[in-house]
C-alpha cells in the first residue's frame, strides 16, 4: 500500500522538483540545502542614467554543523543497539560505521560554520562586490548586523573579511545583539499560536499519512521484524537518516560519506514533500492557518522601507549586510510575495506543482537583497530590484522597467499591504 501512495505522490509534485531531486538528492535538504556558487548572474541592463546607491541585504546563515546532538546520536544509538544483538543486516552495519563517521565529524562543532560554508559566504561577497562597483568603492559604508546565533555571526564575520580585502580603505561597524531582533528575528505569539491550529495539524497528519511508507529501507537495514516492532521508530528514523544525508554535504565528509543511496528516488520526493509542506505552513501564506504566517516578518520589511527612504539623499554609498535564520529569510520572501512565494493554497501534495520550492526561496548561503538606484541625490525617481539567491526576482507591482521598479510604488504596495493586516488585527482585539 505504501509504495502505491509513494508512486502516486511522484506525479502530484512539480515534474520539475522530481528532476531536480533526481540531479541532486542534496536538495532534499530543503532550506539546509547548500546554495550553489555558480557564475555571477547577468543583470539587465539598469535605466539609463541610473546608479545603485543603497545594498540592503537579509541573508541566511552560509552551510553550518546542525545545531542537535540528538540528531547525530539517536540513530547512531539505535543502530549501536542492533548490532550488539545481531540484529543488523550487512548493509546496516555500513550504515552504522557511516553514521559513526558523521557524528564524530560534528563532535563539539555543533551549530558552527563549517569550512564550506567559510568559502560559501567569502564567494558570495567576492559576487556582490564585483557585481555592484558602484557601490562598493572607497567611500562606501557598510553597517553589518548578526543575529545572537553562531552560524550567523560567523557567516557575517567571513563576509567582512572577504570585503576588507577588496574595497580599501572600508569604512564599516559591526554588531551581533538581541536589541536587533524586532527586526532581524522578530515573534508574534498571535501568529505563532495560529500557525499548527487543530485544522491545519489534523490536515497535515493526514498528508504525512499518505506520504509515509518506510517499510522497504527498514527491511534493508534490519533483520527481525520483532526488533523492530518492539525498539525502532521507523517514521523518525528514516526521518533522521535524510536529514543527516542533506548535512553531508556541507562537510569534508561530502563526496566520501553518502546516505541517500539508502532511498528510492520516490522516497526522497516523499520525503521533500513532508519537509516542503511543513514549511509552508510555518512561513508561507497557508489559507489551512489563515494565510498570515508571512507577517510575522512585517517589522523587518517595515524596516527596509524606512531605510530605503531615509537613504535616498544620502550623497555616497552604503550597505546594509542583516544575518539572521532561514525561516526568517523564508517569511519575508513570502511576505513580498517574490516569484512564487507568495502563493495562498490549501493544497499541500500541490506546492511543488505550483512552484513553492523550499530549496529554491531560502537555502544556506541564501538572500534577499534590495538594491537602490538612482541618478542623483536628488534623483526623484529612484528605482529598487530585488534579488532572490542572486536572481533577479519579481515583484507582484506593475513596472514600465521590470525588473527594476519604481521605489514609490514599491513602498506603497507594501505600506498599504502592512496597513491591512494591522488594521485586521486590531479590528480583531477591539471586537474582543
Amino acid at each position: 500500500m505504501g509504495g502505491v501512495l509513494l508512486s502516486a505522490a511522484v506525479t502530484a509534485a512539480g515534474q520539475g522538483v522530481v528532476d531536480e531531486l533526481r540531479a541532486n538528492p542534496n536538495r532534499a535538504a530543503g532550506y539546509f540545502y547548500a546554495l550553489p556558487i555558480d557564475k555571477m548572474p547577468k543583470d539587465t541592463p539598469v535605466p539609463e542614467g541610473k546608479k545603485p546607491y543603497y545594498i540592503n541585504h537579509y541573508g541566511c546563515p552560509a552551510s553550518y554543523y546542525r545545531e542537535s546532538a540528538t540528531l547525530f546520536e539517536e540513530p547512531y544509538a539505535v543502530f549501536a543497539k542492533a548490532d550488539s544483538l545481531g540484529k543488523l543486516t550487512k548493509l546496516g552495519q555500513d550504515v552504522k560505521r557511516r553514521l559513526d563517521l558523521i557524528r564524530r565529524d560534528a563532535m563539539e562543532r555543533l551549530g558552527e560554520l563549517t569550512a564550506k560554508g567559510a568559502l560559501q559566504s567569502r564567494e558570495l561577497m567576492r559576487q556582490l562586490v564585483m557585481r555592484f562597483p558602484d557601490v562598493f568603492n572607497s567611500d562606501v559604508y557598510c553597517s553589518g548586523r548578526s543575529i545572537v546565533q553562531n552560524n550567523c555571526l560567523m557567516t557575517l564575520e567571513e563576509a567582512m573579511l572577504q570585503l576588507s580585502t577588496m574595497v580599501q580603505p572600508l569604512e564599516s561597524n559591526l554588531s551581533s545583539s538581541h536589541r536587533d531582533d524586532r527586526y532581524m528575528d522578530p515573534r508574534d505569539k498571535k501568529l505563532e499560536e495560529l500557525c499548527w491550529d487543530s485544522l491545519t495539524l489534523a490536515h497535515y497528519n493526514r498528508f504525512l499519512s499518505l506520504n509515509t511508507g518506510n517499510a522497504r529501507l527498514m527491511e534493508s537495514l534490519f533483520n527481525d521484524q520483532n526488533f523492530l516492532i518492539d525498539t525502532v521508530d521507523p517514521e523518525v528514523l528514516s526521518r533522521q537518516l535524510i536529514v543527516l544525508a542533506g548535512s553531508i554535504q556541507h562537510t569534508d565528509l561530502s563526496g566520501y560519506v553518502t546516505l541517500f543511496d539508502l532511498f528510492t528516488p520516490v522516497e526522497i520526493l516523499s520525503h521533500w514533500k513532508k519537509l516542503n509542506a511543513k514549511y509552508y505552513i510555518q512561513n508561507g501564506a497557508c489559507s489551512l492557518n489563515g494565510g498570515t504566517q508571512p507577517f510575522i516578518q512585517r517589522s523587518t520589511l517595515r524596516n527596509m522601507i524606512h531605510m530605503g527612504d531615509s537613504l535616498q539623499t544620502r550623497p555616497t554609498p552604503i550597505v546594509h549586510l542583516r544575518y539572521t535564520s532561514e525561516n526568517v529569510v523564508m517569511a519575508l520572501a513570502c511576505l513580498m510575495e517574490l516569484d512564487n512565494c507568495g502563493l495562498q493554497t490549501d493544497d499541500l501534495d500541490a506546492l511543488g506543482d505550483l512552484g513553492w520550492v523550499n530549496y529554491r526561496i531560502a537555502p544556506l548561503g541564501g538572500s534577499i537583497i534590495m538594491v537602490h538606484y538612482r541618478s542623483d541625490p536628488s534623483d526623484p525617481d529612484k528605482l529598487v530590484k530585488v534579488l532572490l539567491n542572486g536572481q533577479e526576482a519579481r515583484l507582484p507591482i506593475e513596472s514600465d522597467c521590470a525588473p527594476y521598479y519604481h521605489w514609490e510604488d514599491v513602498k506603497r504596495y507594501y505600506l498599504r499591504k502592512l496597513y491591512r493586516y494591522e488594521n485586521i488585527r486590531l479590528n480583531e482585539e477591539a471586537s474582543k
